[in-house]
């Protein structure tokens, strides 16, 4: 989506989403069926005449199944998203919130290539402006992701996003980002030309 005053990067299709949501039913199914046949005789009744909790773990489990489908469905629903105005830079790069991070407090936009993975990288400048929304764990899960390739690299940025999450070159996202940044944003393209 663009027009005169904003950008969004156009999301690729969520292969990803849906084979993590196949594998999560598959998985699921199987210990629902493996715990229901050990637990399916279980009378409801003790011969002492208490309630037998042994009878209640199949519907337990299917409960836990049933909630752990949760954030595989929000993360097919609510994808990674880039976009920009001449305000700020919006990113979500997981399921959890959208960061609206203001020009004024950007200082980098990277895209980085560690170990055949692409990144799209944001350094935010220290400092009292507290504007817009502060990165937090939960929106730094890609970036603990590139960590455990390259933690020297990771450590020196805020949040980081997949590109293979978006369609398009690097040269054309990261023209359209230039396009809104002030010119004390650095923008860079470490990747190495194709």
């Amino acid at each position: 989506m663009a027009g005169p005053s904003r950008i969004e990067w156009r999301r690729s299709f969520p292969a990803r989403s849906l084979s993590t949501l196949a594998w999560y039913a598959v998985s699921a199914t199987l210990a629902v069926m493996l715990v229901r046949a050990l637990f399916a005789d279980e009378p409801s009744v003790l011969d002492s005449g208490d309630h037998n909790p042994l009878a209640d773990v199949p519907t337990w489990m299917l409960a836990v199944a049933c909630v752990g489908v949760v954030p595989v469905v929000l993360s097919l629903a609510r994808r990674p998203r880039v976009g920009a105005n001449h305000f700020a830079l919006t990113v979500r790069p997981g399921w959890i919130r959208t960061l609206v991070l203001p020009w004024s407090r950007v200082a980098e936009v990277s895209m980085v290539e560690i170990e055949g993975e692409r990144y799209l990288v944001i350094r935010l400048r220290a400092g009292l402006d507290t504007t817009g929304t502060n990165p937090a764990w939960p929106d730094r899960s890609v970036l603990r992701e590139l960590a455990k390739s390259d933690a020297r690299r990771a450590g020196t940025y805020d949040v980081a996003v997949r590109l293979r999450d978006f369609v398009g070159g690097p040269e054309g996202q990261m023209t359209s980002l230039a396009a809104f940044a002030p010119d004390e944003v650095r923008i860079k393209n470490h990747l190495p030309s194709s």
